[in-house]
């Protein structure tokens, strides 16, 4: 692969630290942690699938998303969720300083160091989205999420997009949400030149957690190719830019 890929799994699981767990007793709560408001479903398995074939290293959130939102900026007002509505200032700290704060900048060091060893970075963060929500449909299968300003981005995108849709899957670009929308590869933008970087979030329909390891299986390895044939036609960068201090603490 000409690009240096990294893949991300904001997402990941619904786990809960023991010492915030009297925060989430209710039965609502129990459901919410097992459904998607707690994580995305599948979207690990998407996620390691790809690592394992591609030899790509994958980042993954450790705690559900209810706790904190690793998908979202420091001061995003659903940062927290309302379950963290009772904790105080200092505890909300603590959790930005345990899990919030040295995944963002793991991953954002990662892209640096492809970046300094003159290679030009193609981050996938991988997450999945219901088929339905509010009473509205979303009938495709995958969406890819880019910023249509950054033209590294639109490239890879419509690539991706040519790829999947030739493998057989419902492919749209900015759906169900807006690349430029509040998250981890909108803030990483901020921090590295749109010709070193690309941050492309891939929303899966977490329909996928639900199929069969054989339709699983095969799903995967035509988002694999899409990935695998994008990747090959990237390009070097031609010298390592300056990256300025992070400000996301």
């Amino acid at each position: 692969m000409r690009f240096a890929l990294l893949l991300t799994c904001e997402h990941a699981t619904c786990a809960i630290p023991a010492e915030y767990e009297s925060y989430f007793r209710s039965r609502r709560a129990q459901r919410d942690l097992r459904h998607h408001r707690g994580f995305d479903p599948g979207a690990l398995d998407v996620a390691q699938f790809l690592s394992d074939r591609t030899g790509a290293p994958l980042i993954c959130g450790e705690v559900s998303r209810l706790l904190v939102d690793l998908n979202r900026s420091p001061h995003a007002p659903d940062l927290f969720s309302t379950y963290l509505q009772r904790a105080g200032a200092t505890i909300r700290a603590r959790i930005l300083e345990r899990y919030y704060f040295p995944y963002r900048q793991r991953v954002e060091t990662t892209v640096a160091q492809m970046i300094a060893e003159r290679r030009t970075a193609l981050h996938l963060s991988i997450h999945t989205f219901t088929p339905i929500l509010a009473g509205q449909r979303r009938d495709f299968d995958v969406g890819v999420l880019f910023d249509p300003d950054r033209e590294l981005e639109t490239q890879v995108s419509r690539m991706l997009l040519g790829s999947l849709r030739e493998d057989g899957l419902r492919v749209e670009l900015n759906r169900p949400y807006l690349g430029v929308d509040d998250g981890l590869t909108t803030y990483l933008r901020t921090r590295f030149p749109s010709t070193a970087y690309a941050g492309i979030e891939l929303e899966v329909t977490n329909r996928i957690a639900r199929f069969r390891s054989e339709r699983r299986v095969r799903w995967c390895q035509a988002l694999l190719r899409g990935i695998q044939q994008t990747a090959a036609q990237g390009g070097p960068v031609d010298a390592p830019p300056v990256i300025p201090p992070s400000t996301d603490a």
